[in-house]
């Protein structure tokens, strides 16, 4: 059963970048994870959004043989339910089609989706697609509807609430 403050939030599309750097994070905090590595804690929380039936994408500028290659070293590739990469469309970031693409493929509207962004691009397309959009500083500073610097900064529930309480506010769903 998913709570009802995650009925707004069903899909979430990571750029490559904010994985890399998650995984590198230098002031990972153990927030509720019991694992002591922050590849590990991805891993755990990629799982934890699978069971609250939340779907998970990458989607990025680069080649597959990069994208996917980089996962298989972090040992997270089979845990997204969606890869979208450069080969797999016409337009790149900051045009909308990588965002719209993974959307179709998890079967989810924009108002259900959040974008993780670490690039000033993956903003104004995630935005331009009608998503909510969350940046990594320093790149993006005031330009995302919200900005964080870890998805392991604080409880996924913590994060997760966060994230439905401002999209609620941005699009005014009471």
């Amino acid at each position: 059963m998913v709570p009802e403050s995650f009925w707004l939030t069903k899909a979430l599309l990571f750029e490559l970048d904010w994985i890399i750097r998650d995984s590198q994070n230098p002031n990972f905090t153990k927030a509720d994870y019991p694992e002591e590595f922050p590849v590990a804690a991805l891993k755990h929380c990629l799982k934890l959004l699978r069971s609250y039936e939340v779907r998970t994408a990458v989607t990025s500028n680069r080649d597959q043989k990069t994208v996917v290659g980089e996962l298989v070293r972090l040992n997270l590739a089979e845990d997204f339910d969606n890869i979208r990469c450069f080969e797999d469309v016409t337009e790149l970031k900051p045009k909308t089609e990588l965002h719209l693409l993974s959307m179709d493929m998890l079967g989810v509207k924009p108002l259900r989706t959040v974008a993780f962004e670490t690039t000033v691009d993956g903003v104004k397309a995630a935005q331009a697609a009608g998503i909510f959009c969350v940046g990594m500083p320093p790149g993006v500073d005031g330009q995302a509807d919200m900005t964080m610097v870890s998805f392991l900064g604080e409880p996924l529930l913590h994060v997760l609430e966060k994230i439905d309480k401002s999209k609620r506010i941005k699009f005014g769903i009471v």
